[in-house]
């Protein structure tokens, strides 16, 4: 089977059972979801990990899902009241601090070379994905908050579904605009773009209670999202490039690893979540 057929299929079953999940499973300040977010982000981190010891840098495969769980995690603990943002960031700095210091009993003197790799590795999953995906889990603590997770996602996997058909169909003469990723086309990037207009557009006008935006705003933000959505991909090939691996992992036929299908996502979550706030005017 090709690739491209099981792109689809995947998108055509993977999508509606996200929506779904969100709409159908709204339970316990959508417990569901907040879980989809930890595991994903939880494999996302293992991911990377692995890139890093491709890289030479050895870190704990334990460690690295704990530090991508545990993103969504205190999101989710906030949003049901457990405990104060002031909790989380505590909990964060305590969890580092005690990565960095286990790094102090070292008995051979060249073992220190691979401690500050190894300290910048966990602070770099701590953010990406760890921070980056409590982001939406955030979004469900809104007002409507599964509208607003649902719209989140549209805009950004639509972008993404977007410019591959448009760059597939129509992108073989505009291609190599980026060395990061040669294989994206100027095509699939307009129409990736378009597509995250759209979706906003549109929400705003079925939910305008929700998206209370003028024509100009539903642009901008669209505008962003379509930036931001197109950034994340590319900050992902970044670190792929880094890495000297083509994939993330193995997870998903036809699309490589986690991280590779949730790259967009992830980076625009924190994008999407301060942008509605100030767009509303709480920010």
């Amino acid at each position: 089977m090709s690739n491209a057929r099981i792109r689809l299929i995947l998108f055509f079953t993977s999508l509606p059972i996200l929506v779904s999940i969100i709409l159908f499973l709204p339970h316990f300040q959508y417990g569901a979801f907040a879980l989809l977010c930890m595991g994903a982000s939880g494999v996302a981190a293992l991911e990377l990990g692995s890139m890093f010891r491709h890289r030479g840098i050895e870190v704990s495969k334990p460690v690295t899902f704990f530090l991508g769980f545990l993103g969504p995690l205190v999101a989710y603990g906030e949003g049901l009241g457990g405990w104060r943002s002031s909790f989380s960031l505590a909990l964060y700095v305590l969890v580092l601090s005690i990565l960095f210091a286990i790094e102090i009993p070292k008995k051979v003197e060249s073992a220190f070379s691979y401690s500050l790799p190894r300290m910048a590795a966990y602070t770099f999953v701590s953010f990406y994905p760890g921070i980056f995906s409590s982001y939406a889990v955030r979004l469900t603590q809104f007002e409507e908050g599964g509208i607003l997770v649902l719209v989140f996602l549209l805009s950004t996997f639509l972008n993404d579904s977007f410019a591959w058909v448009f760059g597939m169909l129509f992108g073989k003469n505009n291609r190599n605009i980026l060395l990061v990723s040669p294989n994206k086309s100027l095509v699939g990037f307009v129409f990736g773009f378009v597509a995250s207009i759209l979706v906003i557009g549109i929400s705003t006008i079925l939910f305008p209670r929700i998206f209370p935006f003028s024509l100009s705003r539903s642009l901008l933000f669209g505008s962003i999202i379509g930036i931001s959505t197109l950034v994340g991909d590319l900050v992902e090939s970044v670190i792929k490039r880094s890495a000297a691996v083509k994939d993330s992992g193995s997870l998903i036929p036809g699309r490589g690893g986690l991280l590779d299908s949730i790259d967009s996502p992830l980076f625009n979550a924190p994008v999407f979540f301060y942008l509605y706030q100030w767009f509303i005017g709480k920010f």
